[in-house]
């Protein structure tokens, strides 16, 4: 049996482009366009669409973190440890999550004079604090840290998706129908936790503040449309798992269909995506599922192109995707610092 590969070509480069959009959304939200000139509002207008990169990454995650799976399933060799699984996962979000958590906490205190709300705190160092408005935004000067709480919900998920799909068939093209049946599912289910999560209207929205822009965006923003998003990524390792088992070769045909489904993505999300607010179709964040689709398929198509793949692994983007996790861990402390204090 031939050995499947460990890496994906293109991932890399498509982590480093997630990290770099999410950067620019957040710089251009306290930006003001206008008076500029054309080619700036342009880059605004991107900018501000540049939300995705957070369902990026959650396709990404998945993707890479279903590999060994996949790759075990389709040789028949012994699961990968789950205890490993976790051990790494903890390993590498756990302490440099709780970090900068606790740094941000005291820097709203010492620096900006925010009190400290201890619940979210806590709620956060256990991961919780996605599951209710009043502790989703972990830390008043750095925003992004919502999305780790979801982020380890999906880890904890993932494999317990992963077992039932291995336990239940031997092959790769039945794994790939029940795990299309997974996705639609989460789809049906999502309507249900919407009504029955709804919040309330008091005090509701971004102008009071991150409690009232959190208790605007849940229930949309919840475990399961962002768990749907990270299993697009996983039938998309399972698709490339598939295919390099039948010994598909790279291909321009491929290049061709990364670029399409690229190009797709960035008009789906240039002429739908409403800034901040769930699809009116979905009613799912950053046009999930939609967009998560797209960004699925341009991983399978990069992983065997022929140039696309060369084009986003790049030596810069390499780097980049290298620290992308501490980018977007800290990026937003350095906007928030220079917003409050250093602009003054």
């Amino acid at each position: 049996m031939k050995v499947q590969p460990v890496r994906i070509p293109g991932a890399d480069g498509l982590r480093a482009i997630a990290c770099l959009i999410v950067v620019l959304h957040h710089t251009s939200q306290r930006l003001n366009p206008t008076n500029s000139p054309d080619w700036l509002q342009t880059l605004h207008f991107f900018g501000m669409r540049g939300e995705v990169g957070v369902s990026l990454f959650f396709v990404l995650s998945g993707c890479l973190l279903s590999l060994p799976f996949w790759n075990s399933f389709a040789n028949k060799e012994p699961r990968p440890s789950i205890k490993f699984y976790l051990i790494n996962r903890g390993a590498r979000i756990i302490p440099a999550f709780w970090l900068n958590l606790t740094v941000c906490t005291f820097l709203g205190l010492w620096v900006f004079n925010q009190d400290i709300n201890w619940w979210r705190y806590l709620s956060a160092l256990f991961f919780i604090n996605s599951y209710h408005y009043s502790t989703f935004f972990p830390a008043e000067i750095n925003g992004p840290l919502w999305s780790i709480g979801l982020e380890v919900s999906c880890y904890l998920l993932l494999p317990i998706v992963l077992f039932l799909i291995i336990k239940s068939t031997k092959k790769l093209s039945h794994a790939i129908a029940s795990f299309i049946g997974w996705i639609v599912l989460l789809q049906l289910l999502n309507p249900l936790i919407i009504n029955t999560f709804m919040t309330s209207n008091v005090s509701k929205g971004w102008q009071y503040g991150l409690t009232g822009g959190a208790k605007q965006w849940l229930p949309y923003w919840n475990v399961n449309t962002f768990f749907a998003q990270f299993l697009c990524g996983s039938l998309a390792a399972l698709i490339i798992v598939a295919l390099r088992s039948r010994g598909t070769a790279q291909s321009r045909n491929f290049d061709v269909a990364a670029v399409f489904f690229g190009v797709t993505a960035i008009w789906l999300v240039a002429g739908r995506l409403v800034v901040g607010a769930p699809d009116p179709l979905s009613d799912q964040p950053y046009v999930a599922p939609f967009y998560a689709i797209l960004m699925a398929a341009v991983l399978v198509a990069s992983a065997f192109s022929t140039i696309i793949y060369k084009a986003l692994d790049n030596r810069v983007f390499r780097w980049i995707a290298k620290l992308s996790f501490s980018v977007y861990l800290w990026h937003m402390v350095f906007i928030v610092f220079i917003e409050r204090k250093a602009a003054k």
